[in-house]
C-alpha cells in the first residue's frame, strides 16, 4: 500500500460524492414539483390604466361614458379585472367589459343619481389580477353639480 491513502482508497469517496449529486437532483425534482403544485412560478402583471378623459363633470340625475385603456406595462398576458374606488354615495361606476386581457379597452359608465352631494372627487380606477392583488391603477377626478 502507498503512503498518504487511508485503507478505504478514492473509490469509496467517488460514490458518496455521486450518492450525494443524486440525493440533490431527487431533492430538486421533488420540490419543483411540489412548488408547481402549490401556484407555480409568479405570473405577476403589471398594467398601465390610462383615461381617455381623466377628470369630468356630471350633473345630478345624469351620466357619462368614458373610456379605458388597459395595456401591459410588465409580465405575461393574464385577465384584469376593472374596479373603481372612491366613489362617494349616490353614485355608481360600471364598466363594459369589466374584464378582459391587455390590452384591451373598457366603456367606464359614471351614474349620479338623485342625492349625490355636489363636491369634487378623485377616484381611483384599479386593474386587479387573477389573485386579486393591484396590477395598475390610474386616478379619476370627477366634480358632482
Amino acid at each position: 500500500m502507498r503512503k498518504g491513502l487511508d485503507e478505504r482508497g478514492v473509490e469509496p469517496l467517488a460514490m458518496q460524492i455521486f450518492a450525494g449529486i443524486v440525493l440533490l437532483v431527487i431533492g430538486l425534482g421533488i420540490g419543483y414539483t411540489v412548488y408547481m403544485w402549490a401556484g407555480g412560478w409568479a405570473t405577476a402583471i403589471k398594467c398601465n390604466v390610462s383615461l381617455d378623459k381623466p377628470s369630468t363633470t356630471i350633473r345630478i340625475g345624469e351620466n357619462e361614458t368614458i373610456r379605458v385603456n388597459i395595456s401591459i406595462a410588465m409580465g405575461t398576458a393574464e385577465n384584469v379585472t376593472l374596479y373603481a374606488t372612491g366613489e362617494p354615495g349616490n353614485v355608481s361606476v360600471t364598466f363594459n367589459p369589466p374584464r378582459s386581457e391587455p390590452p384591451f379597452y373598457s366603456n367606464m359608465t359614471v351614474t349620479v343619481s338623485d342625492g349625490a352631494i355636489p363636491d369634487n372627487y378623485v377616484l381611483t380606477i384599479l386593474a386587479k389580477d387573477r389573485k386579486g392583488a393591484t396590477s395598475g391603477s390610474a386616478p379619476f377626478n370627477l366634480t358632482i353639480q
